[in-house]
């Protein structure tokens, strides 16, 4: 009876020993956020008449592989009329890898889509992505239009 006692008394004081260790064990610090600085342009805007196409329309961050990103409100951007680009900020999620941003530069037509997103790779421990995205758009046979993006310049920090 004895030696059961024991037993139990020495597994209580494992298990106690085991969760208070846990319990006051450091945490390792939180991974920071990525933050994307990003300048979006249409490199085919229609300089005459219809001006909807001056600026890229409804740009879209995509991020990988935890998502983020998204739609990015017109109240966000600020408009470069230089060059006529967008710029935004957005914070992405930690160990975010991959960033892309669509746009459309064609406002004007029946069938306006979004081609290919210009994506760039964020490289372990990046937390500030700085990219500038030119986007172009083009009638595709036999009728919409679709703008395709390609990113232009990238720098991390």
């Amino acid at each position: 009876m004895n030696s059961a006692r024991r037993v139990l008394a020495i597994g209580a004081t494992l298990v106690t020993t085991g969760v208070l260790s846990m319990a006051l064990a450091p945490s390792p610090a939180a991974a920071d956020a990525v933050t994307l600085h990003a300048t979006v342009d249409c490199s085919n805007y229609n300089s005459f008449g219809d001006t909807r196409d001056w600026y890229p329309i409804g740009p879209s961050v995509g991020a990988s592989p935890y998502g983020g990103g998204g739609a990015v409100s017109y109240a966000n951007m600020t408009a470069v009329p230089a060059t006529h680009s967008w710029q935004f900020t957005q914070t992405l999620p930690s160990g975010t890898t991959s960033v892309s941003v669509s746009a459309k530069c064609s406002e004007g037509h029946q069938y306006d889509l979004s081609g290919s997103a210009g994506g760039v790779t964020v490289p372990a421990g990046t937390t500030t992505v700085t990219a500038t995205w030119s986007c172009y758009t083009a009638p595709v046979y036999p009728g919409p239009w679709m703008t395709d993006c390609s990113v232009q310049s990238v720098s991390y920090s």
